[in-house]
């Protein structure tokens, strides 16, 4: 794979032009996993009897997803199919279909004529493009005008003798893709136009509602199309697993005799030890897989609960998982587009047209401006929560890294905590067998001290009786001031006394009690070795950078994620502007008597309805033409530059 021509994609995957989605599938499948890393090792790095590094074989698993990627897609197959590879990556990017030094070295060196003629075939292609809406608008000027011209009287069948053209060369490109659905779709689409261009030619006298049967048959297809594609799609994420669930629980799964005991495996069977039979077995029960790698903090590790978690969240990483998720999107995005903007504004429009509605035309549009609103909202939506929910992730990663960290220093310290409580039980059982021994002195002394205990007992009462009598005397000979701040001394409140009888109470209550004064606590600052931070937690640089890489890679997918959303709100931007200009035109040019109001220009020209197409095939005009005349040769462009910076 060293070369610069990439290889067929049916010979990549090794299988034939007429082959189904199952073959294909099925192919990819076996081919890939003859490209993983873990089996390429296992045998050797060999791959079809050669031997490869792991950078070849990461390529060629690029190309095989690539291959995958195209015929899997019914569009992007017919295109591959019609125009080739080099054909389909313009299609689809038309910046990457060469490469821009050698693209521009070939303009530097190309003659004046050269150029001119690469302008003109640009200015020719955009002038088909456009010629279409062009000649539209201008019979619907000549017909608006008093003066008239030479288009006001000319069929609007023939008028669209482009559009029939472009939709031959379509259809064929359809046919010869095999696409039915797209072709039944393209078909009725078609045949809607024809009918509208009869109808306003007066050869049809049908009402509006008859002539857009078409149309009713090209939403149906769509539908019906969206509803396989997402179904198709939900059914390919049910059945996805990875190559390590199926080695585990699959081809290795635990098996019970009639007694419900575990039987041993005699060996552990990996994927590429089945047979053909078996391989199909599972690819039809399952689809598998490609994980790529993804780099964990430092230090955690992964339980067997966990294990299906895990799982789920490489299923979800998955390059097969996105591609059917996108397949899932799209055709929930079509199928809301049917229902809310396009079924109800047909219907508005038939009403307006056949019951004579003496409706504002902007009311009859208003499913639409109800679509374009909640687009809006969706782009806005995506531009400035996505950066948001993209760091969230990290933080979510980096939470329940420290979570772990926590849960193990918590296990550290109960660990701790225990090895200190046996050693405390065990010095307590000691000291208990020591004083066991002396029980029995102490007893004999015990009896012999109650007879005296009895005896100071009343001894004891008549001097607590003296000494309450002096902490009496000793608070009446104080002052209030001096019994006050005693008393805060003690932390009690003063604020509810009056009577100085009431503050000598209290005091003299609070030294028979045995109050002491309530210290101050100390300013200086806590040791941190003495009490430590639950919720402190280290990282090391190792953990660092990975967090660090994490925030990037989340910082580049927000900003990819917002840079679609900017296109997409433009692209809404356009059609909103579009579609105001037709309604405001409409209003002031057209009755309910299905009648056009001649109204000799005083209303805008409608070419202004086209203005946004106009200026955006403007500015790529000018770009082109300023690529063409101002190319200059990028190596000697540069050689100049480091000369001259050189010289300085």
């Amino acid at each position: 794979s060293q070369n610069d021509e990439v290889e067929d994609y049916y010979a990549l995957l090794d299988v034939p032009k007429n082959a189904k989605a199952d073959d294909i599938k099925k192919a990819y499948r076996k081919k890939s996993l003859l490209l993983h890393p873990d089996k390429l090792r296992q045998r050797g790095m060999k791959y079809e009897g050669q031997i490869i590094t792991e950078d070849e074989a990461r390529a060629r698993f690029q190309q095989m997803k690539a291959a995958y990627d195209t015929l899997s897609d019914p569009k992007k197959r017919q295109l591959y199919d019609a125009l080739g590879h080099k054909g389909l990556d313009f299609v689809q990017n038309p910046s990457h279909a060469w490469d821009p030094h050698v693209l521009l070295g070939n303009l530097a060196k190309s003659s004046l004529v050269d150029r001119t003629k690469l302008i003109t075939l640009v200015l020719l292609f955009f002038g088909l493009v456009l010629l279409q809406p062009i000649l539209l608008c201008a019979k619907v000027d000549q017909m608006l005008a008093q003066n008239g011209g030479a288009l006001q009287n000319a069929s609007w069948t023939a008028l669209c003798v482009p559009f029939w053209l472009y939709a031959l060369f379509y259809g064929l490109l359809l046919i010869i893709g095999k696409a039915l659905f797209p072709l039944l779709q393209w078909i009725a689409f078609v045949a809607g136009v024809l009918f509208l261009t009869m109808k306003f030619d007066d050869v049809l006298p049908w009402k509006y509602v008859l002539v857009f049967i078409p149309f009713y048959f090209w939403m149906l297809f769509r539908a019906i199309e969206a509803g396989k594609q997402r179904a198709k799609a939900n059914a390919d994420m049910e059945k996805m697993a990875t190559i390590e669930y199926i080695e585990k629980y699959v081809i290795n799964e635990k098996k019970q005799d009639e007694e419900g005991n575990d039987i041993e495996a005699q060996m552990h069977r990996t994927y590429n030890d089945l047979s053909t039979e078996e391989k199909d077995e599972i690819n039809e029960r399952y689809v598998i897989v490609h994980v790529p790698p993804k780099a964990s903090a430092p230090g955690d590790t992964n339980d067997e609960e966990d294990d299906m978690e895990d799982e789920l969240e490489k299923i979800e990483r998955s390059p097969e998982y996105q591609e059917a998720l996108a397949r899932h999107e799209d055709a929930f995005k079509t199928l809301v587009r049917i229902i809310v903007p396009e079924i109800p504004l047909l219907v508005l429009v038939i009403l307006q047209l056949d019951m004579g509605k003496s409706w504002n035309w902007g009311l009859t549009f208003l499913p639409l401006w109800i679509a374009l609103f909640m687009e809006c909202c969706g782009g806005c939506y995506g531009f400035c929560c996505t950066a948001s929910l993209a760091h969230i992730e990290v933080q979510e990663e980096m939470a329940e890294h420290f979570e772990k960290q926590k849960e193990a220093k918590q296990a550290q310290k109960g660990e701790e905590n225990n090895d200190s409580s046996n050693e405390k039980k065990e010095n307590d059982e000691e000291v208990v067998g020591d004083a066991s021994a002396m029980t029995g002195e102490v007893t004999a002394d015990n009896v012999s001290s109650d007879k005296a205990e009895t005896d100071t007992t009343a001894e004891s009462a008549t001097e607590a009786h003296w000494a309450d009598e002096a902490i009496e005397a000793e608070v009446n000979s104080m002052g209030v001031k001096a019994i006050r701040e005693e008393l805060e001394s003690y932390g009690l409140s003063t604020t509810a006394f009056v009577e100085k009888s009431e503050f000598v109470a209290a005091l003299v209550k609070a030294r028979k009690e045995g109050k002491t004064p309530i210290e101050k606590k100390s300013e200086d600052p806590v040791n941190e070795e003495d009490e430590v931070d639950d919720d402190y937690f280290e990282m090391d640089e190792d953990t660092f950078h990975h967090f660090q890489q994490a925030e990037v890679e989340a910082e580049n997918k927000a900003t990819e994620a917002q840079s679609k959303a900017i296109a997409s709100f433009c692209s809404i931007i356009f059609q909103t502007i579009m579609a105001v200009l037709f309604v405001v035109k409409l209003n002031r040019s057209y009755t309910n008597e299905d009648e056009i109001v001649i109204d000799g220009g005083s209303s805008y020209s409608s070419f202004w309805i086209l203005f946004p197409v106009f200026l955006v095939a403007g500015i790529i005009v000018c770009c082109f033409f300023c690529a063409i005349c101002c190319a200059r040769d990028i190596d000697k462009a540069m050689s100049d530059k480091s000369g001259a910076n050189e010289d300085n």
